[in-house]
Formats: C-alpha cells, sequence, structure tokens
C-alpha cells in the first residue's frame, strides 16, 4: 500500500533564532489532514540527484484541531542535509510529507498536573498538546521546563505567555544551561529542577520531548529512583 504524499505550501518562514526556524504550511493537494496532538510527520528532503529523497521526522507545533494548516519547528543540525534543505527555503515552495505517525498522545482522562520537559525543539509536541487541549481541560495545573543554552536561544516566550494569559494555572520556565552572569532564572538542566516539583502527592502525568540523555536522565529518576508508574510518563526524544 502506498502513503499518502501531503502537499505543504509554505505560507511563512519565522526565523525565532540563529538556530531555529518555523514553516508555517497550508495543505494544497488533499481535503484535509487528520492528526492526533503529539504527532510527528516525515519531511521527504529532495537530493540533487532526483534518487530517493531522504525522511525526516517533525513533531507538529501547532493545534490538532486545524486540518488544513501546521507549523513545524526546525533546529539547525551542522552539515545536516534536512538543515542545508530548510534553511534554504524562502517561502511559497510546496514540501512534501507522508504520516501521521507516532504513538505518543496526550493521555485521557487527564491527571491534575501535566508536566512537560523538553529541550531544543522537543517543546513542538508540547504546544500542540496545549494548543489542541487547552479549551477542554483549561483548569489542569500545567507546568512546562524549556531546557535551551543561553539568553539568544530563547524563543515562543511570547506564544508561553499568550498560553499563560488564558490558563490558569499554566507556568514556564527556561532553564539554561550556559547562562550569562545576568540571568536571574532557571539555570542547569531541566531534569535538575524536579526536585521543586510535587508529583509525589499530586496525580501527575510527565511529557519528556528533546534529547536522548535528558530523557535517560528522568526517567531514571522518576521510574527507578521514584518507582512512579510507566503510564505516567511519556516519550520521545529528537536529538
Amino acid at each position: 500500500m502506498s502513503r499518502v504524499v501531503f502537499e505543504y505550501k509554505i505560507n511563512s518562514i519565522t526565523d525565532h533564532t540563529e538556530t531555529i526556524r518555523e514553516l508555517h504550511l497550508e495543505l494544497t493537494n488533499q481535503p484535509e489532514f487528520n492528526f492526533k496532538a503529539g504527532q510527528f510527520v516525515m519531511l521527504h528532503v529532495p537530493v540533487p540527484d532526483g534518487g530517493k529523497a531522504l525522511l525526516r521526522a517533525y513533531s507538529i507545533a501547532s493545534s490538532d484541531q486545524d486540518k488544513k494548516k501546521f507549523s513545524l519547528l526546525f533546529k539547525s543540525v551542522e552539515t545536516g542535509k534536512a538543515t542545508e534543505y530548510v534553511w534554504a527555503l524562502k517561502g511559497d515552495e510546496i514540501l512534501k510529507f507522508t504520516g501521521p505517525f507516532g504513538k505518543v498522545f496526550f493521555q485521557e482522562p487527564p491527571t491534575e498536573q501535566i508536566i512537560f520537559l523538553n529541550t531544543g525543539s522537543g517543546l513542538s509536541q508540547h504546544m500542540c498538546f496545549l494548543l489542541s487541549k487547552m479549551n477542554q481541560y483549561p483548569n489542569l495545573k500545567y507546568k512546562l521546563f524549556f531546557g535551551i543554552r543561553s539568553e539568544k536561544d530563547i524563543y515562543f516566550q511570547a506564544q508561553l505567555d499568550e498560553l499563560k494569559s488564558k490558563l490558569p494555572h499554566f507556568e514556564y520556565s527556561y532553564v539554561l544551561s550556559r547562562p550569562s552572569d545576568s540571568w536571574t532564572g532557571k539555570k542547569g538542566y531541566v531534569q535538575n529542577h524536579l526536585s521543586g516539583i510535587d508529583y509525589k502527592n499530586i496525580p501527575t502525568t510527565f511529557y519528556l520531548c528533546g534529547n536522548g540523555a535528558m530523557i535517560k536522565d528522568v526517567k531514571h529518576q522518576l521510574l527507578e529512583i521514584d518507582g512512579l508508574d510507566k503510564t505516567k510518563v511519556w516519550s520521545e526524544a529528537c536529538d
């Protein structure tokens, strides 16, 4: 069975930082694209000799209620073929995707507290969860910890502030591994800040998305040391 190839036109491009680019895309060749919050698509990256396209996975960063448009976040990778392709785009191009893929869904009925731990472009999946579920579950205690290197890597602050204005119990923190001396926020790695969260007395579900080392550390703490039920810890690595 051949998979349907979905063609999306680039409506706009946003460069959030030197290494994070967002594409806002609109479906052109099918009536709609259905996915569940948390899923990803495969971008078909053309190769110069016209051979078989390279496939690269990207989590959708927008609400699953929009069947015609989605946005994707890309983190540049040195010498990466997909990076080369995506950073050469100017807008209006047509990109090809297959999907949706992935089985990390928002668990329903949800627990009282939801903790998101992400690094780099792993924020995509968690934005998708929040944007897709905020109207249905506005009163959950949402906490998001976003691991990046330094102040120049901060992005999506306006979008996170907007969520904060709409969700009464939403909190977010940037966690900087290489901050300047003037940084007064959280430092180190997201996994260093688990001890500041009360997840032993409040029913909590964890969602982890980002580098594999962070996920491994957090799972070790939550599952092996704290003995949390593994159905309360969901992860997807995107190194």
